[in-house]
């Protein structure tokens, strides 16, 4: 029977027992790396890779000698050393390109009217932080496989997740070039063998006891996190990000519904359960400033992240570290679906736009969404009441 992925530390290979059988236990982060469990009781660190074209076994150490930690850096080693033939991305008459590091300025010059500003930052970072200094001097045309397997396998000792997207980035970057001229558009990308790794789920769903704890607070918040509360609420009765809460004007309060001007996917209507909409009817009343939730200096500006307020609140009312404000969007989802919504209306609700996603929605009214919205945010109210 195949075993499960789970995350290999030295604390699971220790709590790994022997079987009659010889056994591997799969890591859920790099794709090849296990741990082998022999029946007498004998754990070692193993790698499956290709070898010349041959899948193979690597032993990596015994446990005894060796931490998982030192075992997932050489298996790192390993996959980069052993990546695909080096492919290169030649041009035609083989001469060298532009190298990767000017390419990375015409492509954010080209992105610069498209991009959020949060994008355009992020990107950079990326950029600047780990693949011009690794792979900036290289001509994108003599770009490897290998060049890139090196980068990528020793970004991801250190941080997978973030391996992962500057891998997306510099993918980004050389389809730009491609559909731009600088490339042939039929010329092979050398990052296209190259795997990604396995990701974790962050964060957790607020179950009903979690929730009612936090109504017990939300009911009654020092004067100070009047504002916060309401907005957290608003998070999780809506599915809206913390951003979109955080910066809402009254300009983007309808009756019904919300129409955000400036989110993640552009903009967007934001379909308002009752509940919803008792919370905004309180907070207009006296309210003097173009945002809903202005910051307590003073009401020409929103109010600060709501993020360092919900550590503090997490804590008092006692709820688990991993819970992120993010999760409280989760929790809508979640209870979405609970109540017998469809994943396609939960989407829609939470303003996905996946391309198929769109297609599913498009004979969706305001009605129906108006009706799964207050479905949700009764549901939602219900657990926050619950003492």
């Amino acid at each position: 029977m195949r075993k499960e992925p789970i995350y290999l530390s030295d604390l699971s290979a220790r709590a790994a027992r022997p079987n009659a059988k010889e056994y591997a236990l799969p890591d859920n982060r790099l794709s090849g790396f296990g741990l082998r469990v022999q029946s007498t009781g004998t754990k070692s660190w193993v790698l499956r890779l290709k070898v010349d074209g041959a899948a193979k076994r690597v032993t990596l150490g015994n446990t005894q000698t060796m931490s998982a930690e030192e075992a997932r850096a050489r298996a790192h080693q390993l996959l980069a050393a052993h990546a695909p033939p080096d492919i290169a991305l030649l041009a035609a008459d083989d001469k060298p390109a532009i190298k990767l590091n000017v390419l990375a300025q015409r492509f954010l010059k080209a992105r610069r009217e498209i991009w959020k500003p949060t994008t355009l930052k992020s990107v950079k970072i990326y950029l600047n932080s780990s693949i011009l200094p690794a792979l900036g001097e290289h001509a994108i045309n003599r770009l490897t496989t290998s060049d890139i397997a090196e980068w990528f396998h020793t970004y991801s000792t250190t941080s997978p997740g973030g391996a992962n997207q500057a891998l997306s980035h510099l993918r980004s970057m050389l389809k730009f070039a491609r559909e731009s001229g600088i490339l042939p558009p039929d010329v092979h990308d050398p990052s296209k063998p190259i795997r990604r790794n396995t990701r974790r789920a962050r964060g957790r769903l607020l179950n009903a006891g979690q929730l009612a704890q936090l109504g017990t607070w939300l009911e009654a918040p020092p004067i100070r996190w009047l504002h916060v509360a309401d907005a957290i609420r608003l998070i999780l009765l809506t599915g809206c990000r913390s951003g979109e809460i955080a910066r809402l004007t009254w300009a983007e309060v309808g009756s019904d519904k919300l129409s955000l001007r400036d989110t993640k996917t552009g903009k967007r209507n934001v379909i308002l359960s009752r509940p919803a909409i008792e919370i905004l009817d309180r907070c207009r009343h006296g309210a003097r400033s173009a945002f809903v939730f202005p910051h307590p200096a003073g009401s020409t500006r929103p109010i600060a992240s709501i993020d360092t307020a919900w550590r503090a609140i997490r804590a008092q009312v006692g709820l688990p570290d991993e819970i992120r404000l993010h999760d409280l969007r989760h929790t809508y989802a979640s209870h979405a679906i609970m109540i017998g919504e469809s994943l396609n209306m939960a989407g829609k609700l939470l303003g996905h736009r996946r391309p198929k996603t769109t297609e599913i929605y498009s004979h969706i009214d305001a009605d129906i969404l108006g009706s799964a919205a207050d479905r949700i945010g009764t549901s939602i109210s219900v657990w926050l009441d619950c003492r």
